[in-house]
């Protein structure tokens, strides 16, 4: 019996683009449905269900991204696919971070739209068959951090992920959790059972990191006294994740894409081919889109890499989640060095919190262990017990003048006490909310929310 086809819904201004786009999908046995303008899709989604939305980024009456938003307020398990040219890379990555399924930058041919609407059907599957865990199971089954909406949404599509067989590609910043991420995907997976090999590309020169991928025989090389297995041949049946990816030199990439296009590999030396079934998740903290584009990566590596994208915003963005990773660092570090009741004083807990964290959690996690270390004989964190890093940042953020009443690190109350005052102090220094909110990185919706929640009102700054 033959399923029913997707209902894609298409949306660009063009009518010609839209008409070509259109019959190439309808070619390949889908549905479609025309929309001109993002209003007019808006009423088109609420008259019909669908099971994709393909959008263009830039259009006269309304962007993709408003639409993308719109969207997500009605159906926020709509996939919906962006196209944008090169030059709009940025906006569509802001476009994954609110959302968005997946984009195609123009040209783009009938192989990679027909790969991303596949990608798509996969998760819908997926979803309709099984069961989603809410985001605190996820958080309590994986002991990962999620309280802000984009890490509730990357920790929801990892989950779907897990049940496919779809190469991941994931972005983000150094030290954002990328690896515990595809650790999380591979342990949901049916590859469970087999091994989760990881390797940093960069780690290693070219020589050595091939004979490490794909393995050698013995007198291959000078010091190659015995034949060796690969990781990939150790990953067999598993998944392996390449971390750095955008490291590799030209010649790993094309013996890379080789073994992703015919999932087979030849040891260095050796002039037999042996067939490996991997699952590939990669990462890198790089825009791979822009080194394709300069020549750097290969585009056809870049395509097979990139099967999903799944991006982890940086610390900063993630205010939530930073006080809750605080007091779980405290309590790991507390108990490795055995030092009981540890509490952080106002003003050491507003320059921690306060703090852009350039290396995200594992630079939260770093700083913490040595504040542990450097408490004093009362268990008090104050300001002579921070990083370097920290205290010269402390110029920048409001402090508190007091320094004897310590914060507790399991006490939410003194938490939100702290908040507040960095709050009200931001806001008296802004000249307007959206100020406010990337002082404090955070939306502005969620400033509002917290203004109610502490009420706080706003007189803008008159400053030059």
């Amino acid at each position: 019996m033959s399923s029913k086809p997707l209902h894609i819904l298409l949306v660009d201004d063009q009518k010609s683009l839209r008409r070509s786009l259109s019959l190439m999908l309808l070619g390949a046995g889908f549905d479609t449905s025309e929309a001109e303008s993002g209003s007019q899709a808006l009423t088109i989604l609420s008259q019909a269900e669908y099971d994709l939305v393909i959008t263009d980024l830039r259009m006269d009456d309304m962007s993709g991204i408003d639409l993308l938003r719109e969207i997500k307020q009605i159906n926020p398990h709509l996939p919906v696919i962006l196209i944008t040219a090169y030059g709009s890379i940025e906006s569509a990555v802001d476009a994954m971070r609110l959302g968005a399924f997946d984009y195609l930058t123009k040209p783009f041919s009938e192989h990679d739209i027909l790969e991303k609407i596949h990608a798509s059907q996969a998760l819908r599957n997926y979803v309709t068959a099984m069961r989603m865990p809410s985001t605190a199971e996820l958080r309590e089954a994986d002991d990962i951090v999620a309280d802000t909406p984009q890490m509730r949404a990357t920790l929801i599509k990892a989950e779907r992920l897990a049940a496919t067989d779809i190469s991941v590609l994931i972005t983000g910043e150094t030290g954002t959790g990328k690896t515990r991420i595809a650790r999380l995907i591979h342990e949901k997976s049916a590859r469970s059972g087999h091994a989760f090999v990881s390797i940093n590309c960069a780690s290693l020169p070219e020589q050595l990191l091939e004979s490490e991928l794909f393995g050698h025989v013995r007198g291959s090389f000078t010091g190659a006294t015995d034949s060796r297995a690969g990781l990939f041949e150790e990953a067999d049946g598993g998944t392996i994740f390449l971390d750095e990816v955008d490291t590799l030199s030209p010649a790993m990439q094309a013996k890379l894409l080789s073994v992703l296009q015919e999932r087979q590999i030849r040891r260095v030396g050796s002039n037999k081919s042996k067939q490996v079934d991997i699952r590939v998740i990669s990462a890198t903290n790089q825009v791979l889109d822009s080194l394709m584009e300069r020549g750097h990566f290969r585009s056809d590596l870049y395509f097979r890499l990139n099967g999903i994208r799944l991006h982890l915003p940086p610390l900063r963005e993630r205010g939530e989640d930073l006080k809750r990773l605080l007091t779980r660092f405290l309590e790991v570090y507390s108990a490795k060095y055995r030092r009981s009741g540890l509490s952080l004083t106002s003003r050491a807990l507003a320059c921690v919190l306060a703090y852009p964290y350039p290396g995200n959690i594992r630079q939260l996690e770093n700083f913490v262990e040595q504040m542990v270390v450097f408490a004093d004989e009362q268990g008090v964190i104050d300001i002579n017990a921070l990083p370097e890093d920290l205290l010269q940042h402390l110029g920048s953020i409001p402090v508190a003048n007091d320094a004897s009443a310590p914060l507790s690190q399991g006490e939410g109350g003194s938490l939100a006490k702290t908040e507040r005052m960095l709050i009200e102090a931001a806001l008296q220094r802004a000249r307007h909310i959206g100020e406010a909110a990337r002082e404090l990185g955070i939306g502005r919706t969620t400033l509002w929310r917290k203004m109610r929640e502490f009420n706080l009102q706003f007189t803008p700054s008159r400053r030059e």
